[in-house]
């Protein structure tokens, strides 16, 4: 654990179970695992999403006053793009969180992270704006990441007919919902009117281009995102084009002081790990304010298993903390 020692955390919590999986989020992971089931990427992608279902942990909602609906938006992208607004009770003006879900830009949508959703617009509280991206490889990159762009600016353009505040926008993402995040932050960070008060990126797909570092291999199989689901994943977003492209991965993107402010969220039994804790690494090292919490003994995708899992709910609760001081700053 030299390595860990070496890094800058500003939180380090979960069970230290020697680099593997404490023993609750082992219970759920081996629950989840259906050992006669083919591996996804060995299927076609109908009954890979079938498949691909995390399970609906439940999360206490404080209010029942919570409304939502769904909008079609007429953005400038090529087709109508829909959102599920979540609204609290109460007057507003509301600051507003626009959410990319996770999925490897081609699994889940608004169904499967709405227990978040709605934990979110309770717990902050804000108007919590969840966008139904474009998924590969129907619709391969650029129409993913060009949706949810288009969904922060309609949300910036519009804020008023949801009770929301333009000037406190947020966005957050879990996943390739994270990855989708930090790009349309870098893309806003020299944007003349939208100022982002902060992106919660939950343990974020940052670079495609590298599929050896110790985590990759480390975690390869067995815990929940597996190597090869994420490399067959990303070929069907990519859809040839460069890895290295800044709006595929954040990794290679340019970086300023003026970045919004970044909330990272890593698990240590992740592949994805090494990379999130580079870009945490790059937005210190060009002057951006970051926050990097490093949490022990989870795998990918523990931040959805917050209703069993006292970890997950941890880095929940955490982000929402960090997201209400970033509003009252706006």
């Amino acid at each position: 654990m030299d390595w860990l020692r070496a890094m800058q955390f500003d939180r380090i919590a979960g069970e230290d179970c020697g680099g593997e999986l404490c023993p609750s989020a082992r219970a759920i992971v081996d629950e989840l695992r259906d050992p006669k089931a083919p591996p996804a990427e060995q299927t076609d992608i109908q009954a890979a999403r079938v498949g691909h279902v995390l399970a609906a942990y439940d999360l206490s909602l404080r209010s029942t006053q919570l409304q939502s609906e769904e909008r079609s938006l007429d953005t400038n992208g090529s087709h109508n793009l829909r959102v599920r607004i979540y609204t609290p009770d109460g007057k507003g003006p509301f600051p507003i969180l626009v959410f990319a879900h996770g999925g490897c830009w081609t699994f889940c949508g608004l169904d499967s992270h709405d227990r978040i959703c709605r934990y979110y617009a309770d717990e902050a509280p804000c108007i919590v704006v969840s966008v139904d991206y474009a998924l590969a490889p129907e619709q391969p990159f650029p129409e993913g990441v060009n949706d949810f762009y288009n969904a922060v600016v309609w949300c910036y353009e519009n804020a008023e007919s949801i009770k929301g505040d333009p000037s406190r926008i947020a966005v957050a993402g879990d996943s390739a919902g994270g990855n989708l995040s930090a790009v349309v932050a870098q893309r806003l960070q020299s944007h003349a009117k939208i100022k982002l008060s902060l992106q919660i990126l939950i343990y974020p797909i940052c670079d495609l281009s590298d599929f050896h570092s110790r985590s990759m291999q480390r975690y390869a199989n067995g815990y929940f995102l597996t190597l090869d689901m994420l490399q067959w994943t990303a070929s069907l977003y990519r859809d040839g084009r460069q890895a290295s492209d800044p709006n595929i991965s954040p990794l290679f993107g340019k970086v300023t002081s003026h970045l919004t402010p970044a909330h990272i969220i890593v698990a240590e039994c992740d592949i994805l790990r090494d990379q999130a804790i580079g870009y945490a690494e790059k937005l210190r090292d060009a002057g951006a304010s970051v926050r990097c919490n490093y949490f022990r003994g989870v795998p990918h995708a523990f931040v959805a298993m917050a209703g069993s899992l006292e970890t997950g709910q941890i880095a929940l609760d955490d982000s929402i903390e960090h997201l209400r001081l970033a509003f009252s700053k706006a």
